[in-house]
């Protein structure tokens, strides 16, 4: 499937939408530069300078000087899902399953003791019911 109709299927991008889009934006762009180690340790390399960028910004508003987020908007935030899309991809995961198994066990890590096991029982079976239709 394209892009355009990656796109038009998924109006409003869902997590799974977006990391078929990203994937087949690499396979149509990138695919052919690199892959496997090399494809992971150049990812390696912009992540740290994504946490450079947002370093530099968390240092000037500490410092009390006259820091701009426009750049952390524009380029870090989207450049985080694009890093993690290539990650997933090298790995074979689902980024939709992978983010709610973790946000549950979160939940059950650390605020147990600010929900009902009733609650964190139901959000468990919801996650584990969507899980078992992205997989």
């Amino acid at each position: 499937m394209g892009l355009k109709e990656i796109l038009k299927k998924n109006p409003h991008l869902t997590i799974e939408g977006f990391q078929k889009l990203q994937s087949a934006y690499d396979d149509r762009f990138i695919a052919g530069d690199f892959s496997g180690f090399k494809k992971i340790e150049h990812t390696y390399a912009h992540l740290g300078k994504l946490m450079g960028r947002l370093a530099e910004y968390v240092h000037d508003v500490q410092e009390g000087k006259k820091a701009s987020a426009e750049e952390l908007k524009t380029k870090v935030i989207p450049d985080l899902l694009v890093y993690s899309a290539w990650l997933a991809k090298e790995f074979g995961v689902s980024i939709e399953s992978a983010y709610l198994s973790r946000f549950v066990g979160n939940i059950r890590r650390l605020h147990a003791d600010k929900i009902s096991e009733a609650e964190l029982a139901e959000l468990e079976k919801c996650v584990v019911n969507i899980i078992k239709k992205t997989d």
